[in-house]
């Protein structure tokens, strides 16, 4: 066992569960987020245009959704089923149900502690860390997401992409890093008015083809869908998903891998999404909220279910203890759709993480202009990360998500302590 892999197992792992938990349970009843009263007053006023300074709400959704949907809600599913089991599926709704009442507190105080100006809207977790926590907790937390924006942002995504473009076409995994790493730094360099021009052009496009195929492949064997939910059930609160394996003794395998897979796939807790939300032109912060909420449902509660039912429904969903979810999503969409999907899940894999790179230069640019970076440390930033591009598209799946994790739980502990601290700041109407 690595020295990463045992920390991440008996450390940083229980942490993060811990405390997603802990935090996800208190916002939910504190918030009441799932009383009809509450849903419909919140998402009644989601998309209200309240301004002409920054992204419109629907563009800040977009962005936040290119952030997270994508790796997480393909590769990333299939690896939570992979060494999880088919438990670990119910862990991550669980994930995106609680999930979803931090995602509504970090949108909510983005927009209460952002910088307005001329120039358009800053803000994100670092800005509400530093007016509730202090600056040296948001300068290490910026720091962290600069790191983030690295593991998660860049190696798993190019990792991701390189490893659908090899197994359809046979693309050296460094060509197509080379290839993220030019596209990328022809976006990213325009700023966010660009990252959410492209984010709402063709986001919803690419949603709508996985959510199609994903149905298509769903209904073809729709009288096996009753056994594959009993199999999601009994492997969450079976006796293996209890008692399997050395890290039963900390966590289920299922509850583990389903948990952190689920915070990957969304976010929620980590605070990296309040960047994008801190850019709408939304003066209310109860309607972000409502954006962010409506995030989380969508990229795991929908997508992730997708992903999930197709992949078990599959061959690979037998596979035990593989991190390349490429691998075992292409083979998942193949036994339904043969050769032709190999075209097409690749597509998708390749946009969603082009997508998510591009939203994560974002985040970390807004990060080292928080860190005092100015033109120059956004420059610096910015070539580092396009070039980081090319090392992740042959690094190796295990370290990388096992790197991400690690840096996950260090967030999001740090962010929720925070909004812990200024819960009395964040209401539901």
């Amino acid at each position: 066992m690595s020295i990463i892999h045992g920390l991440n197992l008996y450390f940083f792992s229980p942490l993060l569960c811990g405390t997603f938990t802990v935090c996800g349970v208190y916002f939910l009843f504190k918030l009441k987020l799932y009383s009809p009263k509450t849903v419909l007053g919140v998402f009644r006023r989601s998309f209200s245009y309240s301004g002409d300074n920054g992204i419109s709400p629907f563009s800040s959704l977009s962005v936040a959704l290119a952030g997270t949907l994508g790796v997480g809600n393909i590769s990333g599913v299939a690896v939570a089923i992979s060494l999880g089991g088919a438990g670990a599926v119910f862990w991550m709704l669980v994930s995106a149900l609680l999930g979803a009442s931090l995602k509504y507190a970090e949108a909510y105080l983005a927009v209460k502690h952002r910088c307005e100006s001329e120039a358009g809207n800053h803000g994100g977790a670092p800005y509400y860390i530093r007016d509730l926590a202090g600056v040296s907790s948001a300068k290490a937390y910026a720091v962290l997401c600069v790191v983030m924006s690295v593991t998660s942002g860049s190696f798993v995504q190019t990792n991701a992409a390189s490893s659908a473009l090899n197994v359809a076409y046979g693309v050296p995994g460094i060509v197509c890093g080379m290839i993220f790493s030019v596209l990328c730094a022809a976006v990213v360099f325009g700023g966010v008015k660009r990252v959410s021009a492209f984010a709402s052009a063709l986001m919803p496009l690419f949603c709508l083809v996985f959510t199609v195929i994903s149905l298509l492949a769903i209904f073809s064997r729709i009288e096996l869908v009753p056994s594959v939910l009993l199999r999601i059930l009994r492997g969450a609160f079976g006796f293996r998903a209890v008692c399997g394996g050395a890290a039963g003794a900390v966590f289920s395998s299922a509850l583990r891998h389903g948990i952190t897979k689920g915070v990957f796939s969304n976010e929620a807790g980590c605070g990296t999404s309040a960047f994008s939300h801190a850019a709408s032109s939304s003066k209310d912060p109860v309607g972000q909220g409502g954006v962010g909420i409506i995030e989380v449902l969508f990229d795991t509660v929908f997508f992730g279910l997708l992903s999930a039912l197709v992949i078990l429904l599959s061959p690979a969903g037998d596979t035990v203890g593989n991190y390349d979810g490429t691998f075992l999503s292409v083979k998942a969409y193949s036994y339904f759709f043969d050769g032709a999907a190999v075209h097409i899940i690749t597509a998708l894999i390749v946009f969603f993480a082009a997508a998510t790179v591009i939203c994560w230069a974002y985040y970390g640019t807004e990060a080292v202009i928080f860190l005092g970076g100015g033109k120059t440390g956004k420059a610096v930033y910015l070539t580092v990360y396009c070039l980081s591009l090319t090392v992740g598209s042959v690094a190796a799946p295990a370290l990388i998500w096992e790197a991400s994790d690690i840096i996950s739980s260090v967030m999001l502990t740090l962010n929720c302590a925070v909004l812990i601290k200024g819960r009395s700041g964040i209401k539901e109407k």
